[in-house]
């Protein structure tokens, strides 16, 4: 009998099918929304992708419980493959489990040297060696700059890919001269690539604003199932 994970693996591939490059280790990624519009399920869902190809991953949350991000898991496994002949969503989260750890800050307490000692020591005292950070909850309006780039210092030091969600705010409309929007337009230069996701209607849209280093042309963007953050539709 064929391993029924791995068939599942060859055929979904979160990563590949959003038009997007993968991160380079060392290198820092943003997705920005309003709230609600499902930062931390899409990030789970980058995850997952990298999780399937047992690429180990740590996963950041700051004021979010870990069990929510657990749920969150669970769910979005369940979605993903509740329809696929032959996969088995509990046997896909019992494998991928051991390559994914959760941790939690308060905002309060979070601080890059913090996270860099919590690094050294899941590598030191359980051997996880995570090849992709997620950092999801940091709020941009209480970190400055410095912040952003003692965690690519981190970044590089340690060969990790980190995608960041940020919260937008609907009554803050600044916009910088290479069309990215608060709260990343005075530190965009730190990130290789930043998304923006919006709620249209029952689906959601996603938008690339920057990839690779490069600036693109905001486009129309591409639609997601917002249950599992599958391409739902490209539009040009």
């Amino acid at each position: 009998m064929p391993d029924e994970s791995a068939v599942c693996q060859n055929e979904l591939e979160p990563v590949d099918k959003l038009p997007m490059s993968p991160l380079k280790p060392g290198k820092m990624g943003l997705l920005i929304a309003r709230a609600g519009a499902g930062k931390t399920a899409c990030l789970t869902h980058l995850a997952i992708g990298h999780l399937l190809k047992n690429e180990p991953v740590l996963h950041v949350c700051v004021d979010i419980m870990p069990d929510k991000v657990k749920l969150w898991y669970q769910e979005l496994l369940k979605s993903l493959f509740a329809n696929r002949p032959g996969c088995d969503a509990a046997a896909i989260q019992h494998r991928i489990e051991p390559h994914r750890f959760i941790m939690s800050f308060m905002n309060q307490t979070f601080s890059p040297g913090k996270l860099e000692q919590s690094i050294e020591n899941l590598k030191q005292q359980t051997r996880f060696t995570p090849t992709l950070l997620i950092l999801d909850g940091l709020d941009f309006d209480r970190n400055d700059r410095s912040v952003f780039e003692q965690i690519q210092d981190i970044a590089n030091r340690q060969g990790l890919r980190v995608w960041f969600s940020a919260r937008m705010h609907r009554h803050i409309s600044d916009v910088n001269e290479r069309g990215i929007p608060y709260p990343a337009h005075l530190i965009d230069d730190l990130f290789s690539s930043i998304l923006t996701l919006t709620t249209e209607g029952d689906s959601i849209r996603l938008k690339i604003l920057k990839q690779d280093e490069d600036y693109n042309a905001v486009t129309s963007g591409v639609l997601l199932d917002p249950g599992t953050f599958l391409l739902l539709k490209q539009e040009a």
